[in-house]
């Protein structure tokens, strides 16, 4: 059986993998690992709904997490994916009592979760934490502001096709020398992306497949031919 001191540096080391805990000073960590809880889920398990307490801020070591968001009638309209090494929610740190999104998992997953108040109190403590996660939850504002400008332009086609390039910037991995998507996408998913149908999407991504610019296997986006999408 391990003992604390080696279970405390296992946490240690998971933890400092994430770029804003990675600023604190080793020291002020440990201190805080005792809040930190690990806990893995099922794909398609929900870790929040939209509109429960925020009481958990979760720190993503393995697997991919799917944001939703949904209208007044309950129909979704919005989608995001958070990949292994972030901290998540960001939105609504220091000021929103309740989540914006509902969280769920795209895969298997692994993560460690803090309670906020905790979180916040640590992020406080460092100037440079601080910074970095203010400055994270400014990229993030800004790439989806970039995002709904691109998914607001008529033609549904185009839609697709910068919800394919936002996915692939966002989540695409070297692979055996080819640009890949490890977290398997349906149509339906990227419908929901870019505002269009499922069947505008299968339409336009046979006809992507048939000119070699992408393939998928086991739902999971290959792309062939990366600069296709570098002008639109």
């Amino acid at each position: 059986m391990l003992n604390s001191a080696v279970l405390q540096m296992d946490v240690l080391s998971d933890l400092q993998q994430f770029p804003n805990l990675k600023l604190l000073p080793a020291k002020t960590l440990q201190k805080y690992i005792p809040y930190f809880y690990f806990r893995s889920y099922k794909k398609n398990q929900r870790l929040f709904m939209e509109g429960d307490p925020r009481d958990k801020i979760f720190f993503l070591l393995d697997g991919y997490v799917m944001y939703e968001n949904s209208n007044e009638d309950g129909s979704i309209h919005y989608i995001d994916y958070v990949k292994k090494n972030q901290m998540f929610p960001y939105c609504g740190i220091f000021n929103d009592p309740c989540y914006k999104n509902t969280a769920i998992a795209a895969t298997d997953i692994m993560v460690y979760f803090v309670p906020t108040p905790i979180l916040e109190e640590m992020l406080k403590s460092s100037a440079k934490t601080l910074i970095h996660t203010i400055s994270k939850l400014s990229t993030i504002l800004e790439l989806h502001q970039q995002r709904m400008q691109q998914i607001i332009v008529p033609n549904a086609q185009e839609r697709v096709l910068h919800a394919l390039k936002f996915l692939m910037e966002d989540l695409g991995e070297i692979s055996e020398h080819e640009l890949m998507i490890p977290c398997p996408l349906t149509a339906a998913n990227i419908s929901k992306i870019s505002g269009t149908t499922r069947e505008t999407v299968s339409l336009i991504m046979n006809q992507l497949k048939r000119e070699g610019i992408i393939s998928v296997k086991e739902k999971k986006i290959c792309f062939h031919q990366p600069d296709y999408f570098d002008d639109l």
